[in-house]
């Protein structure tokens, strides 16, 4: 019922953005959120308090729920309001993430550090494995790779068993590296190990598939992206 009447505000009050000084006041008050300019010409962004975010045309005729991509840039297009609200959500992912301790990541350093990523990883997850061949140039490009636990049962239903071996295993990062190169999976003794807490850590945060790659600022740019491009992802991170 909620979502129907916000919905109904939002395509009655889009074409009250003609008189800025006076409407928009309005429509904070009644969408408890706020009413942006987007690139998009006639076409304006409407942010709920709820994170609700649509965009609304200035003839009152058409709500758009989902993204809109500029096609020359391939970036999605964001008003102020939804830009605010994704770096405040990446601020909390990152929190959440950096509250977990390095003793319970499998850290693949760089001699070089320059930039450190947070990567949810299911060991059994072919993209992840991709991304693992690349972990030599990463380091050297000063990137570290810190790994979390994010088997996907529904997908890989023997990885978590395997990555409980190889959290509880003498030489983490030997035993990971082994399993992503060569499928050993490393005889250790059962022990008390974090898999199953990081998994349920990422799916609060969003983690749906894997690899997860989570940047120093709490952005997540996608799944497997090759060494140098995601080099640039960082760097362009930096910048915003």
């Amino acid at each position: 019922m909620f979502k129907k009447t916000l919905i109904a505000l939002i395509i009655l009050s889009a074409a009250s953005y003609a008189d800025e000084k006076t409407d928009i006041k309005n429509l904070h008050t009644l969408l408890g959120g706020n009413i942006e300019k987007t690139d998009f010409k006639g076409v304006y962004e409407v942010v709920n308090k709820n994170i609700f975010v649509s965009f609304a045309s200035e003839d009152e005729r058409y709500l758009i729920v989902g993204d809109i991509v500029d096609l020359q840039t391939g970036q999605k297009i964001l008003g102020e309001g939804a830009k605010k609200l994704k770096k405040a959500e990446n601020k909390r992912k990152q929190t959440i993430i950096n509250s977990i301790k390095d003793q319970d990541k499998i850290i693949f350093p760089a001699e070089n550090e320059k930039y450190i990523i947070n990567v949810f990883t299911d060991v059994d997850c072919p993209f992840c494995r991709k991304l693992h061949a690349e972990i030599e140039k990463m380091n050297e490009l000063g990137i570290t790779i810190k790994y979390l636990a994010s088997p996907l049962e529904s997908l890989h239903p023997n990885a978590q068993n395997v990555m409980e071996k190889i959290w509880c295993a003498k030489d983490k990062v030997k035993a990971m590296d082994d399993y992503k190169k060569y499928k050993t999976v490393p005889d250790s003794k059962p022990c008390k190990n974090p898999v199953a807490e990081q998994l349920a850590i990422g799916q609060q945060i969003g983690v749906n598939g894997t690899p997860a790659i989570f940047l120093a600022n709490g952005a997540n740019p996608g799944g497997y992206i090759p060494a140098e491009r995601l080099l640039q992802k960082i760097k362009s991170s930096l910048e915003k």
